[in-house]
């Protein structure tokens, strides 16, 4: 299973991160979830899913990593 995260959104394309760091575009409807930049989404290579609890773990990993940077200065 490939874990995908949703880099940006573009129109009706979603543009996904994989774990290389390459990009790859799909439209929105082919992944048929709500999604928005950040969202994390596995693809066993027909369906996509959302990945909820990594995604929390994600953003709050980022927001602790923003709060230390705020506080530096």
């Amino acid at each position: 299973m490939e874990k995908l995260i949703v880099d940006r959104i573009v129109g009706d394309i979603a543009v996904l991160e994989r774990d290389d760091r390459s990009h790859i575009e799909v439209l929105l409807s082919d992944i048929g979830l709500d999604i928005k930049e950040g969202s994390v989404l596995l693809f066993d290579g027909a369906v996509y899913t959302a990945d909820v609890t990594d995604e929390d773990v994600r953003r709050k990993r980022i927001f602790e990593m923003q709060q230390k940077l705020k506080n530096r200065a």
